[in-house]
């Protein structure tokens, strides 16, 4: 039996452990959270221990760390210090630096780690994933209303994810970057747009929003023959295809097309599949999906496009 914990009974602590409750290889010792008092009431349904500091926690063999960012490289330093394996929420750290602080310790230690990019683990994106095999353009959309809790720039709170992901389908690191962003409801970009350039000449296009009156979790591929299209929140991919083309006396347009739809699993959410990959990882030995070199990916991207968004 593995002994985990949750730091953090926050919106994602919560949910880290009403499912780390459930598995059956686990033994959920409990989430450490200053709020005593309203962890108890988010996490009543669960019925964990509470523990007011890491002082309390009892000894554990892995945590999930979902505190606010700025607190990650504390936490996580402490942790990795008492031999604890991690999965930090996403992005890993506030900074690159702080980030490979964190993957030299685990490193170290000879800990797993792994990073909280749950969008990998939805089921049209992994089978987006694992049906592009040469992309020209990728294109991604992620547009939210406003919410006032998040404080980290939208870059950090929601592009990060896509970042991740171009990274991932693109096959490496972007040699160039541009972008532009604003704030409008709070101190810190609420809306930005970047576009990346990659080995080969690939182009990953990325435009986020929590100003949309409206939640859109879109990914587009463009391939020499193909059109691949998911939708992550209807959690469904689309594969199209051109078979003719016609231009009539009249003026129009007509096109025709081929449209595949591939059969998606979507059994289980997308966060207990993160978790039993880091679970299953701490157990076999092997690295999990989203290890800490690509958590520092991560950051370092979101840091470039803060930056070319800032001297725009």
């Amino acid at each position: 039996m593995l002994r985990a914990a949750v730091i953090g009974a926050g919106n994602m602590g919560r949910h880290h452990a009403r499912i780390l409750a459930t598995q059956p290889d686990v033994e959920f010792v409990g989430v450490v959270d200053p709020d005593v008092e309203g962890a108890r009431t988010r996490l009543a349904a669960v019925g964990a221990p509470v523990f007011e500091s890491l002082d309390a926690l009892p000894e554990v063999d892995f945590a999930v760390v979902a505190t606010p960012t700025q607190s990650h490289v504390e936490t996580a330093l402490e942790l990795i210090g008492r031999k604890t394996h991690l999965m930090i929420e996403k992005p890993l750290a506030g900074t690159p630096e702080d980030a490979q602080r964190i993957v030299d310790a685990a490193e170290s230690a000879g800990l797993v780690l792994a990073v909280g990019h749950v969008e990998r683990f939805n089921a049209a994106v992994s089978v987006l994933a694992g049906l592009t095999s040469d992309p020209v353009m990728l294109s991604f959309e992620r547009l939210s209303p406003y919410t006032p809790r998040i404080k980290d720039s939208v870059i950090f709170d929601l592009m990060v994810h896509d970042l991740d992901l171009a990274c991932w389908i693109a096959g490496g690191y972007p040699v160039h970057v541009e972008a532009a962003a604003a704030a409008v409801f709070s101190d810190s970009f609420d809306v930005a747009s970047a576009v990346l350039e990659f080995e080969g000449g690939r182009i990953a296009s990325l435009q986020t929003s929590r100003v949309t009156q409206d939640k859109v979790r879109r990914i587009s591929i463009s391939e020499r023959e193909r059109f691949i299209v998911a939708d992550s929140i209807r959690q469904d991919v689309s594969i199209k295809r051109e078979t003719s083309v016609e231009f009539e006396e009249s003026g129009m347009y007509r096109q025709a097309n081929v449209v595949e739809v591939p059969y998606l699993d979507r059994s289980g959410e997308p966060l207990a599949r993160e978790l039993r990959d880091v679970i299953d990882a701490i157990t076999t030995g092997r690295k999990p999906l989203v290890d800490g070199a690509a958590g520092v990916n991560a950051v370092r991207l979101a840091y470039k496009v803060e930056r070319a968004a800032t001297r725009s």
